[in-house]
């Protein structure tokens, strides 16, 4: 407990700071916009001491800047791309707008392919609208056979509705994207530390303060999640005290660029 609690007031301090020692930070890069989900996201990647490599695992596609000659110290930002194919409301919208164009079984196909998940609910709210898509869906094979075009549009604008009326939120995934020890390779190497909800670029979002126990050293862990505009992201700081401002002014300068049709 002792460590515990020293790691965090070292940590808090150092955080407060913004640059750790009093000197001029280093210049972070020019900011780049990458669009892997429908919302995009904007910031500032750390100086190039940091080489990026692309990072896709877990149900993300993001990028990692790792510290050279740092001993795995790391800054990640991504976007939660298995969230985003959850949804149905882009996939029915593009089958409505290309319907006409396809043969009976290319449609039929293409509407079989719509049913949304009901195996791994992320909340009951998700579980109700998922049965309600798969509802209208299924009426569409009888009312086609039938030679009823009419109703077919119907039981997919029926559909589009109840997917359109569904949006993805951060309380409904912050248990399956959190850190959780005993789900980790090496459990006994993580220790939980301060938690909270905040807000960051302009966005609710949850942040933890954690640590993970190498074999050279203690190294902070820290992570941000958002959602905004229903596409889940995360931000991640493995490293050292004295590194964590550079993570703090990277996620000073993540801004979520508005989508176009993005409610407001």
């Amino acid at each position: 407990m002792p460590f515990r609690f020293c790691l965090l007031a070292l940590v808090t301090m150092t955080w407060l700071s913004g640059c750790g020692g009093g000197g001029k930070p280093e210049a972070l890069l020019p900011a780049e916009t990458f669009t892997w989900c429908p919302q995009a996201i904007t910031f500032a990647p750390p100086p190039k001491r940091w080489y990026r490599q692309g990072d896709n695992g877990g149900g993300t596609l993001g990028v990692r800047f790792i510290l050279t000659n740092g001993g795995g110290q790391c800054i990640s930002v991504a976007g939660y791309t298995s969230f985003v194919e959850r949804g149905r409301k882009e996939k029915i919208t593009r089958l409505l707008a290309r319907r006409d164009s396809l043969n009976e079984q290319q449609f039929m196909r293409e509407v079989s392919l719509l049913r949304a998940r009901t195996d791994d609910p992320l909340s009951d709210r998700e579980a109700q609208v998922a049965a309600s898509i798969n509802d209208a869906l299924d009426q569409v094979p009888a009312h086609h056979y039938a030679g009823q075009p009419g109703f077919v549009l119907a039981d997919l604008e029926a559909a589009l509705r109840v997917a359109s009326s569904y949006q993805l939120t951060l309380e409904e995934i912050l248990p399956r994207i959190r850190l959780h020890p005993e789900r980790m390779h090496e459990p006994e190497r993580w220790r939980l530390g301060y938690q909270r909800d905040t807000v960051l670029a302009g966005h609710p979002a949850f942040a933890a303060d954690d640590t993970l126990i190498t074999d050279e050293r203690p190294l902070l862990y820290h992570q941000v999640f958002w959602v905004v505009n229903g596409c889940a992201f995360n931000a991640i700081y493995q490293g050292t005290p004295e590194n964590l401002p550079t993570f703090q002014r990277v996620v000073d300068s993540i801004t979520f660029p508005e989508a176009p049709g993005a409610p407001r």
